[in-house]
């Protein structure tokens, strides 16, 4: 939800935006936008369909869709051929490229990393939550100290107990790891944000005069700010 937002209102706002959706077998942001899936980054390296045909046009974005074949098995090295391929390819034509992985610290999570300038951690109030998320900061900073991480508070009740669980997370990584991430926004826990879903239609499109449309292009300006400051096209995961 968070990925097909930003996405919709980077292309809302100017920008050419790809958005590839790397949680392999279980791709779902096609389904958050209604979209059918017709051609799949396992077709492809199956040669079942040319690179072009990857691309799904949403609108305001592209869409990249890994795979929605549960079970679906990919040998890991030809998918991680396939995927650093498609991201050269996306690089010569769109100014952002989102990577949607899945939770954890698997493999497509690690390459999607690795690509991108900016992690973005997807934070929710919860215990389990905040620890993963910390294991996964920890382990990516063991392995390259400078990464450069940001957060997104989902699911808050307000913008001070949005506050108040990203300043607790910073806590911990302070107090940890001495690591400190910078801060883009939260989104709200919100019943326009279930009815959009719900309706399988990005809220950012949905509701446009909502206050919610604003904590989104709050969060957009400031990937815009880092962007910016990278010298070259900026890639970013969120997970």
């Amino acid at each position: 939800m968070t990925s097909v937002n930003t996405a919709e209102m980077l292309g809302k706002m100017g920008y050419r935006v790809a958005l590839i959706d790397a949680d392999i077998g279980l791709s779902n942001c096609a389904t958050l936008l209604n979209e059918p899936v017709v051609a799949s980054v396992s077709h492809w390296i199956e040669g079942k369909c040319r690179l072009e045909d990857l691309m799904q046009d949403c609108g305001s974005f592209t869409l990249i869709t890994g795979s929605d074949e549960p079970g679906h098995e990919v040998p890991g090295e030809l998918l991680m051929d396939a995927l650093d391929q498609l991201t050269l390819y996306l690089s010569h034509n769109h100014d952002f490229i989102i990577i949607d992985t899945p939770a954890g610290a698997g493999e497509m999570t690690l390459w999607g990393l690795d690509k991108a300038h900016l992690g973005v951690i997807v934070l929710v109030d919860e215990p389990t939550a905040i620890s993963d998320v910390y294991r996964l900061c920890k382990y990516v900073y063991n392995i390259d100290p400078a990464y450069s991480f940001a957060g997104i508070v989902n699911f808050a009740e307000n913008e001070e107990t949005a506050d108040s669980t990203y300043q607790r997370f910073n806590t911990i990584l302070n107090y940890f790891l001495q690591k400190q991430i910078p801060y883009l926004g939260f989104i709200p826990a919100s019943q326009e944000i279930r009815d959009a879903v719900q309706q399988q239609n990005p809220v950012v499109r949905a509701k446009p005069d909502s206050s919610i449309f604003h904590d989104l292009e709050f969060i957009s300006q400031n990937l815009i700010g880092y962007a910016s400051n990278v010298s070259k096209q900026p890639s970013v995961t969120v997970r």
